[in-house]
């Protein structure tokens, strides 16, 4: 290694003992740091001249010592501090955000008290330090959205932070004094700057993805293009994890190197000064796109070292270069070294200049001519780094993927397409907001759709495997960590690399012959044919999928029901028979509605003629707004009654703000659908209040009832009418002939569909919207047991998933994700009731 690695590598032995030595032990660490000036300072002097490594060794070591010593000396050691008790308003500056749970979001925020002087009384009382602001973690309302740099107000109290899990030791390493579930989300006026600009760019730019791409593809794509790791679904990035694919989601090095490989084989033609400039500027713009925050700039620099050593012909410059750039860290922040971040970027570039061309050879020699180069550099790039990270990974996360090597194999060709499609959906998606025809986007959906979701596949294959990824309890972390370094210095030993070249000779005589290996010119002489089939077989994808999925998406002539699994909530997507859709409630989680939607709705079609709120609630109305952001909605309905809380609050304004027509429903209006006709039963017109009360149960009373008539086939939606509401429906003709399927109203509880109201519809099938192991005892066993009472089929999407229920007007057909598929025959010849007169609009009733 070069004079400056050794430098490095005792700026890094010194900070790992300022870190184990650190406050509460300020005396050790002064003692430590001048013996170890004393002892530095005698090798610079003894072996300066006959062992310079040695010298510069004990030099770094000197400057990393003194440089904690000094900040020692100068920064007072804090109480640690404990925020003030009671529930309170806060404002807060956002600082990090994760991917939204639960209809939730989640952030770790600078958050000081209104009431200054009672909060500092407090935390005194509590044993900190008063002065704010204090670093929390909160759980927040879905809306209004946040971003980091946001100014924010909520209402909360301070709870203290777990002790039995991960969760609570990693916001102990935050600094963070405490959890906050806040209530009463409000934004502060926009702030102003540099970094709030490139925030805003990156959403506007999550926007134009999320356009073009389905979910959860748009939000993968959007956290390898730019670094937005809350818009991963959380089972995508739970199943990354256990496949060892982590690295892909987050902007690091071996993303950055990436990027500049691709653009490197790019521009492979021009001069080597030229392409060295192109490089240095991609990694740049790439940088400042993924949000400039530091782990992504310390990604960069260690990157950038090794690229610019490629691409200037002299591998040799490249330890050097990254041993200055780790220094310079230390130099900076000697604390930086028990930041994991740190850590995996100089591992990572580490291998890529130890391994990385090695591995780059070998493949290219190996694999077959048809290979394109950069794909090869590009699977030794991921090998390379995968490598040298596995230890570090290892001992900080106590994660041991088994599988993560075959899966990095299979996934790192994938990669670097799905960047340049996610680049080509941001570029369409800009297109489509200044008024470019969906139409047009269609191939880049198709592409984009087919490698992110290829890319999904491949994590989601992988962490299914047995034992594809378990952890490993204390203290097994160090020493697996340890055996791993050990096993990767012996084989980049140069005796053990070649006894493992003997044995692969060996095992290659045993098949009858010697494979000659291609020299280096022949290498440079491959064909390049396979650039050429991949391109023809690109373009035929692009010529042949997007008519293969239209046919698939062509209507086939039968009326669709799928009640969506969002939840304790409802959704319910009515597609008619020749394709006209309309949405029945949102359900509470916007980002699961939006996933199970895009899973049904090609995104270029994205388009619903009718959304339909049965009520305010928030676990009905919970989705609109994303919903609407994103879909292009011809009109809503809902009975009139204004909800309480922030989720319609969002739906509201977003109605405002995009000039949607709205409409209110009551008894006796009609709504058709492609010949399926729905006739309101509920509720009474002039009888809705125009605010939602306090009592829920009032509110549940207002929810729209549809009696929906397809052929002989009867449907009923009850939204969450409670049981004094079915006498009145009874009363008013509803139970005057059978019902085939029914909606269970209020996810089954107590108070809903009656004995009397069941008996005078029968259903043959009932469905219960209800969340897995929800707070309320939702279905209720007395509603689970009249339901049984009277013979029907009941599925539950908490068990058995979205349910689809479709029919000709005849038969019926009921297919859930988790149970059997069920089919009732076409009943005997049976006149169909009497048509109801329906408008020609598609939803009637004073606007």
């Amino acid at each position: 290694m070069p004079r400056a690695a050794w430098l490095a590598v005792g700026g890094l032995v010194s900070a790992v003992v300022l870190g184990v030595a650190a406050p509460p032990r300020p005396a050790i660490l002064l003692g430590l740091a001048a013996a170890a000036t004393v002892l530095a300072a005698l090798c610079l002097v003894v072996h300066a001249e006959r062992r310079p490594m040695l010298a510069a060794l004990a030099a770094g070591c000197l400057l990393v010592v003194v440089r904690g010593a000094l900040t020692l000396a100068v920064v007072p050691v804090q109480v640690p501090t404990v925020a003030p008790a009671g529930t309170r308003d806060w404002t807060a500056s956002v600082q990090a955000i994760s991917a939204p749970a639960a209809g939730q979001q989640h952030a770790v925020v600078l958050a000081e008290p209104r009431d200054a002087p009672a909060a500092a009384a407090g935390s005194r009382a509590a044993g900190g330090n008063a002065a704010g602001p204090f670093l929390l973690w909160v759980e927040l309302p879905r809306y209004p959205s946040i971003a980091p740099g946001d100014r924010i107000a909520f209402r909360g109290a301070v709870e203290s932070l777990p002790d039995d899990d991960d969760f609570g030791a990693y916001l102990r390493g935050l600094g963070a004094a405490g959890t906050v579930r806040g209530s009463n989300l409000a934004l502060q006026p926009a702030t102003s700057g540099q970094g709030a600009w490139l925030e805003r760019l990156r959403r506007t730019v999550d926007g134009w993805i999320a356009a073009v791409l389905p979910e959860p593809q748009a939000g993968l794509s959007t956290a390898i293009v730019i670094g937005l790791r809350d818009r991963v679904d959380r089972g995508v990035a739970a199943a990354f994890t256990s496949a060892g694919l982590s690295h892909v989601v987050a902007i690091s090095g071996w993303n950055i190197c990436l990027v500049a490989a691709t653009i490197g084989a790019l521009l492979r033609r021009l001069p080597r000064r030229w392409r060295a400039v192109a490089t240095v500027a991609s990694v740049a713009v790439y940088t400042l796109l993924a949000g400039a925050s530091p782990s992504v700039v310390r990604a960069a620099l260690m990157a950038g070292t090794a690229l610019l050593a490629r691409e200037s012909g002299r591998p040799g410059r490249a330890s050097a270069t990254l041993g200055l750039a780790c220094l310079g860290m230390l130099l900076v922040d000697p604390g930086v070294v028990t930041d994991a971040g740190f850590q995996l970027s100089v591992a990572a570039t580490a291998g890529l200049i130890a391994w990385g061309p090695g591995l780059h050879t070998w493949l290219r020699d190996h694999l077959p001519a048809a290979v394109p180069d950069s794909l090869t550099e590009a699977l030794g790039i991921s090998l390379a780094a995968q490598a040298a990270t596995l230890p570090i990974v290892i001992l900080q996360f106590g994660r041991l993927s088994l599988v993560s090597p075959a899966a990095n194999l299979v996934a790192a060709p994938i990669v670097a397409p799905v960047m340049l499609a996610g680049v080509l959906a941001a570029a369409a998606g800009a297109a489509l907001s200044v008024g470019c025809p969906a139409v047009l986007i269609v191939p880049v959906t198709v592409l984009g759709s087919l490698l992110v979701g290829a890319l999904i596949a491949v994590a989601t294959a992988a962490a299914a495997l047995p034992f594809a990824s378990f952890t490993l309890p204390p203290p097994w972390p160090p020493l697996g960590a340890a055996v791993t370094a050990l096993l990767l210095l012996a084989g980049v030993h140069a005796g053990t690399r070649a006894r493992l070249r003997r044995l692969a000779r060996w095992l290659s005589g045993l098949r009858g012959r010697r494979p000659a290996r291609p020299s280096r010119a022949s290498a440079r002489r491959r064909p390049h044919v396979g650039r050429a089939t991949l391109l023809a077989g690109l373009v035929a994808v692009l010529a042949v999928a997007p008519l293969a999925l239209g046919l698939s998406a062509r209507p086939d002539g039968r009326f669709h029901m799928t009640v969506l699994d969002v939840g304790q909530g409802d959704a319910i997507l009515l597609v008619g028979r020749r394709g006209t859709r309309m949405l029945v409630d949102t359900g509470p989680d916007p980002d699961r509605l939006l996933r199970l939607l895009d899973a049904r709705i090609p995104a270029w079609d994205r388009h619903l003629s009718l959304l339909l709120v049965t009520h305010p609630h928030e676990d009905h109305v919970g989705g609109a707004a994303l919903l609407l952001s994103r879909y292009r909605v011809d009109a809503v309905a809902e009975p009139g009654m204004r909800g309480a809380g922030p989720g319609y609050a969002a739906f509201a304004g977003e109605v405002d703000a995009l000039h949607v027509p709205h409409r209110t429903l009551a008894r006796e209006d009609r709504i058709d659908l492609d010949g399926a006709t729905m006739l309101v039963r509920w509720p009474i017109p002039g009888t809705v209040a125009a605010q939602a009360p306090d009592d829920g149960r009032v509110v549940n009373d207002v929810s729209i009832v549809l009696d929906i008539q397809v052929g002989v086939r009867r449907l009923l939606l009850t939204g969450d009418a409670e049981d004094d509401v079915d006498p009145q429906l009874l009363a008013d003709g509803l139970g005057d002939r059978p019902v085939d399927v029914l909606k269970v109203a209020h996810h089954g509880s107590r108070t809903a569909t009656s004995a009397a109201l069941l008996a005078a519809i029968r259903p043959a099938v009932a469905v219960i919207s209800v969340g897995a192991h929800n707070l309320y005892g939702h279905p209720a066993p007395e509603t689970l047991a009249r339901l049984q009472a009277i013979g029907a089929r009941t599925y539950r999407t908490d068990r058995d998933g979205s349910i689809e229920i479709s029919t000709d007007g005849r038969d019926l057909r009921v297919q859930a994700e988790h149970a059997a598929a069920l089919t009732f025959a076409a009943p005997p010849a049976v006149a169909a009731p009497p048509a109801i007169a329906a408008p020609p609009s598609l939803a009637a009733g004073p606007p």
